[in-house]
């Protein structure tokens, strides 16, 4: 996957996006006669163990700024249909910032003392995302892999990630929660942290 900025993969999220469907789960009996959800193909059935998600805590740098003082007051985690040409993938894009929403989205940052982290986690075309690892450094390219795109959003600037290297992991994943970790980085930029964050389906 070839490394942009998050600036412009949110207009194409805009552009592109579908709502996403519905959760469903069926049950399946097992050995003992007893019933389990088990996930259907939009992988809403909970995967992994909630109770090791860490609380939701981000350290950055991109260029000469970086996340001494950054302190979270907003967070969120929606689930998108993506598109890429005829290709259609799920993803999760997640948004920590030290400001609150004026309205019913986050805008970018307005001031110098604002900023905020934009992750995407994307998954391959037809099948559900999943817990385990998004590699920064994927090249097959949208709805091919799971992959990770991730940028540091400052009063009219989004960062680059060139050439980086690192992976983020979704360590638990349902309908109503995501969490993991990141650690990505290259020579100018780089994020590291942990997040625990309600999942929403996105309107768009």
């Amino acid at each position: 996957m070839k490394q942009t900025t998050l600036t412009l993969m949110a207009g194409t999220l805009l552009l592109t996006a579908t709502l996403a469907c519905g959760g469903k789960k069926e049950k399946k009996e097992n050995d003992n006669g007893q019933t389990t959800e088990q996930p259907k193909s939009d992988g809403t059935a909970a995967q992994g163990n909630a109770a090791d998600c860490a609380a939701t805590a981000v350290t950055f740098k991109s260029g000469d700024v970086n996340s001494d003082g950054f302190e979270i007051k907003y967070s969120e985690a929606k689930l998108w249909d993506m598109a890429s040409g005829d290709v259609k993938y799920p993803a999760i894009v997640i948004m920590v910032a030290n400001y609150t929403p004026s309205g019913s989205y986050l805008q970018e940052p307005a001031t110098d003392k604002e900023m905020r982290v934009m992750i995407t986690l994307s998954g391959k075309a037809g099948e559900p995302l999943k817990t385990g690892d998004y590699d920064i450094a994927n090249e097959s390219g949208f709805g091919a892999g799971y992959g990770v795109n991730a940028s540091v959003h400052t009063q009219g600037k989004a960062s680059a990630f060139i050439n980086a290297k690192g992976k983020a992991t979704i360590t638990y994943l349902s309908a109503d929660k995501v969490c993991g970790t990141i650690d990505v980085s290259d020579s100018n930029t780089s994020i590291k942290g942990s997040f625990s964050i309600k999942l929403e389906k996105s309107g768009y």
